[in-house]
């Protein structure tokens, strides 16, 4: 009843306003009530979410936590279980207690949780996320995704440029249903491509010679806040940039005003993203891109076929919610396509003289995507060396495509209904290339349903361009097609498989709730970020902006991604309890060297570290290891109840009597009064990250790094009160 609050009663509220107010917006409205009711129906019908997750009867006790089979093609699936959903959890349950979420205590061992950029905090849109928690939350906001992406393009076009009926709602429904939108649902992406035809139509206003300067600013202003808000930056910059090439077409000698819209959005976009500017700055993410500069190699061949294949005909490499899928990359950057009919529709007719700036935009923001999306040459190799492109994730570019393809197909519907209908070899051209396409791109591979989805989509093509003058079955047609293509696309999952709790689950609960401590898992056992659900800390974080320091640290420990993260293949006792891991949960039969069983059955085991170390300490002695030898202590035995590992050139500790007390621990703020007889270090194990800073009697000290990627200070000799504290916005 939750979500049909949330949704149903909403939109039948905007359906009854409609039909006494504006009979036009209706039945665009009930065109999108089809692909509504295919994406998120079967969620509302069944009291369940949108939600990869899926509780296997007989399975491991964690393979739930593996996003369905069928759907594993599509990356976004694991983000929103692995990333999003605790974020937003972990996010939401400080919130409640009142408390600013600037550092996750139960993510990779209090990891920023502010300053990964992608909690929404800033954000009115993710409302939902507060009040109903993340499953909840998440099957709310994709209704309303859906909604806005269509309606705002509908209104751009039906409203701001005075287009008929029909040519609107083919643009809304192509783009605001279409496949990009409906691959991407699921994450805060899906917000930021949600917004972008109310952005061009805020910038498009604004520019108006009507307007004045107040309204520039504001929309510069309204711009800045989408990159900066936390939906999703690098997809808002693309976004708002876009809008800014469309200014310049538009208005080129109104350029100043242009540039200082451009530039308040960048202020503005810098002053509520400043944590995450200084995040990323010592990320291993950038570190990792400055040693391999990725986007300076190019796609191969097969891949651009394989893409603008895809991007022609949805369907034809298979359905990542059907477990078909054949091309050579995943699913969701390529889900570009904005099916036939409308494909079909764009030789229907030649575009109005007074549209063709607009036309020329969408053809400006195509050309952007294919240099820099499909790495078409010879520019993308030139571009890809400037910032900030050398460092950008270059596949967001693809938002573009489906943005441009939807405005150029309504202009040629628009253009056709004026009287500028092409004749019919020029309007059955698309439909023969799709048709080429479906015959060359080896369809036998596919299911039967994704084969009948192929040759729907040619069907359709044609019977588009047959019907341009019919305008209520034109809109059909597309509508249909969208709800064809998004069927089954976002997997639905029962209520009860949020946070299933297996046997192992509730013995690590009940052990940590005496003992306390953090956990660890190998291999494919307790995946990073999901023991949070259970209020439990994990050493782990699948983060695309851990630090670079903590990121080597786990990559010493077998992890073999340096960016988001892996299973992890080693556990060291001693090196694990530094880090106040206390136990470890392995794959049935696996062994632990150094750590004690204390439960197993036959879906895992877990083991109990007998060198464990509570969270702060204060060490006497320090062993100085440079970087490139970190592997040496994994066969080196280190007391780190009495030693702390720093790196060369650090303050050496010698003190043979150490001790704590009034000793504060907070997510942001730990605070301890040391007492010792020579220099000594205070050791937090907690990963370094921009923002921490220490002082020792009031004044400001340096930091240290401690057992390689750890907090430490170093205290002179006698009784000092030391504190730590957390300030992402002072990096």
């Amino acid at each position: 009843m939750t979500v049909v609050a949330w949704t149903l009663l909403p939109l039948l509220a905007l359906h009854l306003w409609m039909w006494r107010r504006w009979r036009a917006g209706l039945r665009f409205q009930l065109l999108v009530d089809v692909v509504l009711l295919a994406v998120v129906g079967p969620a509302l019908v069944r009291g369940a979410d949108l939600n990869p997750v899926r509780c296997l009867s007989g399975a491991a006790p964690f393979d739930h936590w593996q996003w369905s089979p069928v759907t594993q093609a599509q990356p976004t699936q694991s983000d929103l279980v692995l990333q999003f959903h605790p974020w937003w959890a972990e996010a939401r349950r400080q919130l409640v207690r009142g408390e600013l979420p600037l550092i996750s205590d139960r993510m990779g061992g209090g990891l920023p949780l502010l300053a990964n950029g992608q909690s929404g905090l800033a954000a009115p849109l993710t409302l939902p996320l507060w009040l109903l928690g993340a499953e909840r939350g998440t099957t709310v906001m994709a209704w309303w995704k859906l909604e806005l992406a269509a309606l705002g393009a509908f209104l751009y076009l039906f409203r701001r440029w005075r287009l008929r009926w029909s040519a609107a709602a083919v643009a809304g429904l192509a783009y605001g249903c279409g496949c990009y939108q409906v691959a991407w649902l699921l994450v805060p992406l899906a917000w930021v491509t949600a917004l972008l035809p109310w952005v061009w139509w805020l910038v498009h206003r604004a520019l108006d010679r009507r307007q004045g300067l107040g309204a520039s600013l504001a929309a510069g202003a309204l711009a800045g806040w989408l990159v900066g808000c936390g939906l999703h930056p690098e997809t808002a910059a693309i976004v708002v940039g876009s809008s800014w090439m469309m200014a310049l077409i538009f208005h080129p000698r109104r350029w100043t005003r242009v540039a200082l819209m451009a530039a308040l959005s960048l202020l503005v976009a810098a002053s509520l993203s400043w944590p995450t500017i200084g995040y990323i700055g010592g990320s291993a993410r950038l570190e990792h891109s400055r040693a391999t500069r990725p986007n300076l190699e190019g796609l191969s061949l097969e891949v651009q076929v394989a893409a603008a294949r895809q991007l022609l005909i949805p369907a034809l490499n298979g359905h990542p919610g059907r477990g078909d899928w054949r091309a050579p990359f995943p699913h969701a950057p390529a889900a570009t396509g904005v099916g036939g009919a409308a494909l079909a529709l764009l030789a229907a007719g030649a575009v109005r003289r007074r549209h063709r700036r607009l036309l020329l935009a969408a053809l400006a923001g195509l050309a952007v995507a294919a240099v820099l999306a499909y790495r078409v040459p010879p520019l993308d190799d030139l571009l890809v060396r400037l910032p900030p492109l050398d460092r950008m994730t270059l596949p967001r570019f693809a938002a573009l495509v489906p943005w441009s393809l939807a405005l150029w197909a309504g202009l040629a519907v628009e253009g056709a209904l004026a009287g500028r209908r092409r004749a019919v070899a020029g309007r059955l051209v698309p439909v023969a290339v799709l048709a080429t396409v479906a015959l060359l791109g080896a369809p036998w591979q596919l299911r039967p349903l994704d084969l009948a989805l192929v040759g729907l989509t040619v069907a359709l093509a044609a019977a588009a361009v047959a019907l341009v003058l019919r305008p209520g079955w034109l809109a059909a047609a597309v509508a249909v097609e969208m709800a064809l293509l998004a069927v089954g696309v976002n997997p639905v999952a029962a209520a009860s498989d949020r946070l299933p709790r297996p046997p192992v689950v509730a013995e690590l609960v009940r052990r940590v709730a005496e003992q306390g401590g953090r956990v660890l898992g190998l291999d494919a056992a307790l995946p990073p970020n999901l023991a949070s659900r259970y209020d439990l800390a994990d050493l782990r974080a699948f983060d695309p902006l851990r630090p670079a320091p903590f990121a080597a640290f786990m990559g010493l420990l077998g992890e073999p991604e340096p960016i988001l993260g892996g299973p992890l293949r080693k556990a060291p006792a001693g090196l694990c309890g530094a880090w106040s891991v206390r136990y470890l949960v392995t794959p049935p039969g696996s062994d632990a060297p150094g750590w004690r069983p204390v439960w197993r059955d036959g879906s895992a085991a877990i083991w109990e570290n007998p060198d464990w170390l509570p969270e702060l300490r204060v060490v006497g002695r320090t062993l100085a290891v440079d970087r490139s030898a970190w592997s040496t202590l994994l066969g080196v035995a280190v007391d780190f109840r009495t030693t702390a590992v720093v790196a060369p050139g650090s303050p050496l500790a010698a003190a043979s009597s150490v001790s704590l007390a009034d000793v504060v621990l907070d997510p942001a703020r730990v605070a301890a009064t040391v007492s010792c007889d020579g220099p000594c270090l205070l050791v937090l194990a907690r990963p370094w990250a921009p923002g921490w800073r220490a002082a020792i009697d009031g004044r400001p000290a340096p930091l240290v790094l401690t057992d390689l990627a750890g907090l430490g200070v170093a205290v002179p000799a006698g009784e000092r009160r030391v504190e730590l504290r957390y300030n992402p916005w002072r990096w």
